[in-house]
């Protein structure tokens, strides 16, 4: 009789298991998805590469297929986790691409005056968004 609960409790034990890792891909799914659409692009295939992640993270890959808001499909691999989101491998946003993308001016941080697109000095008080000097840290 302890061979026969042994079995059973296995069986159970893998049955929870599989039910559990299908509900932790669909929420991973949507999750992408959801990452994906906030970008402007829409999701075409999310495949689970189940050997993607078992070195070095506790994250699961994906290898996602979208279309940008450009109309450009794009078929990149993906990483997510319940605590971390979502992150490319490739470091760039869906549908970002320098080529797509426009300058785009932006407000200095100092005086709030308009610095045109492709420059990195306030042309009002000098400030520049780039660093300049190393911060010491204590």
């Amino acid at each position: 009789m302890d061979d026969l609960a042994f079995v059973v409790l296995m069986v159970v034990l893998i049955g929870v298991a599989i039910i559990v890792s299908k509900y932790i891909d669909r929420i991973d799914h949507q999750r992408i998805r959801e990452h994906v659409e906030h970008s402007g692009g829409k999701v075409l295939k999310i495949t689970t590469q189940y050997l993607g992640g078992w070195r070095a993270s506790r994250d699961r890959a994906y290898l996602v297929t979208y279309r940008t808001q450009h109309g450009k499909t794009i078929t990149a691999s993906c990483r997510t986790s319940m605590f971390r989101g979502v992150y490319w491998i490739t470091d760039r946003p869906p549908g970002f691409n320098l080529r797509e993308s426009q300058p785009e001016p932006i407000t200095c941080l100092e005086c709030g005056a308009n610095i045109p697109a492709r420059q990195t000095h306030c042309s009002k008080c000098g400030w520049n968004y780039q660093a300049t000097e190393k911060i010491n840290s204590q």
